[in-house]
């Protein structure tokens, strides 16, 4: 047989490692079952292995192939066979891989641990051939428990794969489960995607149906399984059946309560059914800071509360007239989470406006969220997704919002499919970048590029320099040797040049969630890397006055955010007629929070907050003057506008993506 060129030999390893996490295709381990195989054989095949892990890929095949099979015993003949197999599938001649797989299946009985894996890599053989049904029944009749962990989530994300095309989703939901058995948090889980295509099957099924897979996998995958139990708990709840779900609640904390986070969901929740239950629908508070460094904001704001107020009473003068409780967070998010207490606990307030400034806001929503009040927040609130539910909405649009838009279809197909992130070192930065991968790997979207800078830096070179590549010029030694002499010999050289090496531009365009100072430094660091008309997206903030008078410098600029030129003379007229000032931005979005929270109330009757709960729940869409909210997964997406900034005009550049109406399959 012919010796492959050392040139594909390395790639060949590659292939057959790719090939082993994405079908489940692998070499056996050393035999846990020693009776079964003699020390000569097992020190025979450990060489082999050794050749095969140096890349001799050949020189392995040939060592198999002269062994004797009428000198083995039946679990030693499975294993060359299924050794020989391997070799054949990562040369992608999978019929003979399937022939040599089926060959060791005749004599691997003794061994459920080598039954089961040659199963697995025979059903990633027929799996690559197309006959998916003759994949799924092979891998049917393997006895998979005695896999390792690692092996069994192979095994199981293959077996989800063939059911999920072969329409069997009670399969697949086991499979799914098996899948992500070794994950121990949620943040773990609400990033990995086969987690929502779990949990929107496991909605589809009857109650009977839950139960039993619930209770049948209590022992196999402990952690998913308690997260799940919790939020059907929570469901059942909400649509009216309260004994049934305190039962579940019950029953989740007995069960998983030595989970640290789902013993916190389980008592969070407990502790607002029992204490919160009371409200007045007629109470709105709201939380600004009145007094210290930022009191000038807080009393614009107020001024948007009280614009709202004032067009909701004379467009409805036949309606009772709400009580507006207002608090003074003192610019302290520690003071504003206090106020919120005092509104919910004392003021019975059905919804709460605050959260002026970022760190506020999230301090303020945590204390709201655990007493199941609606928190409608001024700002960001820079927490991962998994933290924040239907009872937040973000009127600028949440990160999870602006990352919905940056990979919608239209971006996608304006700039391409291959995305980068820079991103600060930060709370809020973490946020950005973890919603990033969330969606990125949801979509099956490449990020090639994922740097961060220190926000308190004052040169922000570095990270650009990263991701173009310019970082580690040894790895590119050859090709700089090759331009520094063509550079050198050049008659007149432009001083402009500041590197010989060029760009290495692997990606299409670059998020940049950084606040305009920051931006205004970061975006020139492409240009002075020669890295020119690279698309740079950044979030809602770029919408400023300091980016827009620096903006004639920059061509490929772009952000995500509201489209306020669609805000109507009408309502800038009269509020300028009322108060003699301009509607700004802040005044707009307090003006917006307060309308959504007086058009909500109104539209329904509640005695406790549990109603207004489940309204919330069954709203599906807000509708407010800076734009339109969707409930998708649980939390408020708001549909935002992809814009372009140059010479200090923004343009919109492509129709405001869709919202979808639920999580992608």
């Amino acid at each position: 047989m012919k010796m492959l060129p050392k040139h594909l030999i390395g790639f060949l390893i590659i292939l057959l490692l790719f090939l082993a996490g994405c079908s489940g295709i692998r070499m056996i381990s050393a035999p846990s079952t020693k009776d079964l195989y003699s020390n000569k054989f097992t020190e025979k095949i450990e060489g082999i292995k050794t050749q095969f892990k140096r890349g001799q890929i050949e020189e392995a095949l040939k060592e198999l192939q002269k062994m004797q099979e009428e000198n083995l015993q039946p679990a030693e003949k499975a294993l060359r066979r299924n050794l020989i197999g391997v070799i054949y599938f990562g040369k992608q001649n999978y019929e003979q891989a399937i022939f040599n797989f089926n060959q060791g299946l005749a004599t691997s009985s003794e061994d459920a641990s080598l039954t089961s894996q040659i199963r697995l890599n025979l059903g990633g053989s027929y799996f690559k051939l197309g006959m998916t049904e003759k994949a799924f029944e092979v891998m049917g009749e393997a006895p998979y428990e005695s896999l390792s962990a690692n092996d069994l989530v192979k095994f199981h994300k293959l077996k989800y794969r063939l059911a999920n095309e072969l329409g069997k989703d009670d399969v697949a939901i086991r499979s799914l489960i098996w899948t992500l058995s070794t994950k121990q948090k949620i943040s773990e889980l609400r990033i990995e995607p086969l987690y929502e295509i779990l949990t929107n099957k496991f909605r589809k099924l009857d109650q009977t149906k839950k139960y039993k897979i619930l209770e049948e996998y209590e022992k196999v995958a402990p952690f998913v399984v308690g997260y799940m139990s919790y939020l059907e708990a929570e469901k059942i709840y909400y649509s009216g059946r309260k004994d049934d779900a305190r039962d579940m609640i019950r029953w989740t904390e007995s069960n998983f309560g030595k989970y640290p986070e789902i013993q916190t969901l389980v008592k969070n929740f407990t502790f607002k059914v029992e204490n919160y239950a009371r409200l007045d629908t007629l109470t709105i508070g709201v939380i600004l800071p009145l007094s210290g460094e930022k009191k000038s904001y807080g009393e614009r704001a107020l001024l948007g509360v009280d614009a709202a107020l004032r067009d909701f009473q004379e467009k409805n003068p036949t309606l009772p007239e709400f009580k507006i409780i207002i608090k003074d967070s003192e610019g302290s998010g520690v003071v504003g989470a206090h106020q919120v207490k005092e509104l919910v606990e004392k003021d019975y307030a059905s919804v709460i406006i605050g959260g002026l400034f970022s760190l506020e806001a999230t301090k303020e929503f945590e204390v709201a969220k655990r007493r199941g009040v609606f928190f409608v927040s001024l700002s960001q609130i820079f927490m991962n997704k998994e933290d924040k539910d239907h009872l937040l909405l973000e009127v600028p649009g949440s990160i999870e919002s602006q990352v919905n838009q940056l990979f919608s279809s239209d971006i996608i197909k304006e700039f391409g499919p291959r995305a980068a992130i820079v991103f600060p070192e930060s709370k809020r930065g973490q946020a950005y970048v973890n919603e990033f991968w969330r969606k990125s790997n949801l979509m099956s979207i490449p990020v090639t590029g994922v740097y961060s800078y220190d926000d308190k830096a004052s040169d922000f070179r570095e990270p650009v320099k990263n991701l173009l590549g310019l970082k580690y010029p040894r790895a590119r030694k050859e090709e700089f040797k090759i331009l520094e002499e063509i550079y050198s010999l050049e008659a007149s050289r432009s001083t402009r040049r500041i590197q010989t090496l060029k760009p290495k531009i692997d990606f299409d365009w670059v998020f940049v969630p950084a606040y305009p100072l920051e931006a205004i430094q970061i975006i020139p660091s492409f240009t002075y890397f020669d890295a020119f008309n690279v698309p740079i997206i950044g979030g809602p903030s770029w919408r400023s006055q300091r980016l827009s008078r620096e903006s004639y410098k920059f061509k490929s600029i772009f952000f995500v955010g509201d489209d306020v030129e669609t805000i109507s003379d009408e309502l800038s007229q009269s509020f300028y007629n009322k108060y003699g000032k301009k509607l700004r931005l802040i005044e707009l979005r307090s003006f917006d929070s307060m309308k959504i929270a007086m058009n909500l109330l109104n539209n329904g009757k509640f005695s406790s907050r549990d109603e207004l709960d489940m309204a919330i729940r069954g709203l599906g869409k807000i509708d407010g003057q800076t734009g339109s909210w969707s409930l998708v997964e649980g939390v408020w997406l708001k549909k935002l506008a992809s814009l372009h900034i140059r010479n200090g005009k923004i343009s919109e550049l492509l129709p405001k993506s869709e919202v979808p109406v639920g999580p992608a399959n």
